[in-house]
């Protein structure tokens, strides 16, 4: 299955330190931006994730029913 392209304007020092990473990766540039889009996709799920577990610790009753309903999942017998 052949995937489909585009191109992208990119300045000359961006796409010098792209062929760099990809070197480094030993693989292509393609394979590099897709790692690095991946990579910050990632951080800014669990950036969110910790955003929204500060606001859950902040109301004391909240997280007292969460905490209680993870122990139920992590404590249950499966099976």
């Amino acid at each position: 299955m052949t995937q489909s392209s585009t191109t992208i304007r990119v300045s000359v020092d961006q796409r010098e330190r792209l062929r760099q990473l990809a070197a480094q990766r030993d693989g292509s540039m393609a394979n590099t931006l897709d790692a690095a889009l991946e990579a910050l996709r990632r951080d800014q799920f669990f950036r969110a994730m910790g955003e929204s577990e500060s606001s859950l610790r902040a109301d004391h009753h909240a997280w007292s029913r969460y905490l209680a309903e993870r122990d139920l999942w992590l404590n249950a017998e499966l099976g």
